[in-house]
């Protein structure tokens, strides 16, 4: 549970994003930062004294920057988990809402980028479970799909060689009856035969 934090502590009076950019010094490094072995800007003389100078902020004591840094750190705590609930409820709304399964994984897939590029790696994790889920399903539809197509498929084929053989038997039957009808000529026959066999 964190304390009441006074109104005259160092950066409450400060913009909501000015807060974040500042404390976002202590997250992402510079290039230079990088070369020079400082993978982090944690060092207060060195990195955020001339930040705060250069962007005509007062600086506050050391204490009163970790203060901050640790009301930041809270405060980016209840984002993430915010974030990780919104996300939780973006998936089951999809859900519910019975969407196209390769749809659904495409914007689970959309929303982990998004909560990745923000870094909240819990909802990412999250939204990416999602999107594997989905997609898995939208190849389990597919194959369903194909699966009843090769069916209709193979019944149209069927339902073909079952038309044709019948039509074979019946031409059959009419050849036997016209070859033992006593009443038609040898001629008669062999012109019945051309009209039932073409």
């Amino acid at each position: 549970m964190s304390r009441k934090t006074r109104s005259d502590a160092w950066g409450e009076n400060l913009p909501e994003d000015v807060r974040w950019d500042i404390y976002a010094l202590t997250k992402a490094p510079t290039q230079e930062q990088r070369e020079a072995g400082r993978p982090w800007l944690r060092d207060y003389r060195a990195d955020v004294l001339p930040y705060l100078r250069a962007a005509g902020l007062a600086a506050p004591g050391r204490s009163g920057w970790y203060l901050f840094i640790g009301r930041m750190r809270e405060e980016e705590a209840s984002r993430t988990i915010a974030s990780v609930e919104s996300s939780k409820r973006i998936a089951q709304g999809i859900v519910r809402a019975n969407v196209d399964p390769k749809l659904a994984a495409d914007m689970m897939t959309s929303l982990s980028v998004d909560a990745a590029a923000k870094g909240n790696d819990e909802a990412a994790k999250i939204l990416a479970d999602s999107a594997a889920k989905y997609h898995a399903a939208a190849l389990g539809a597919e194959k369903l799909r194909l699966d009843e197509a090769r069916q209709r498929t193979a019944e149209a084929q069927l339902q073909l060689a079952r038309e044709k053989f019948e039509a074979a038997q019946r031409r059959e039957d009419a050849a036997k009856a016209a070859l033992g009808d006593t009443k038609l000529t040898d001629e008669d026959k062999i012109a019945r035969m051309k009209e039932i066999f073409g």
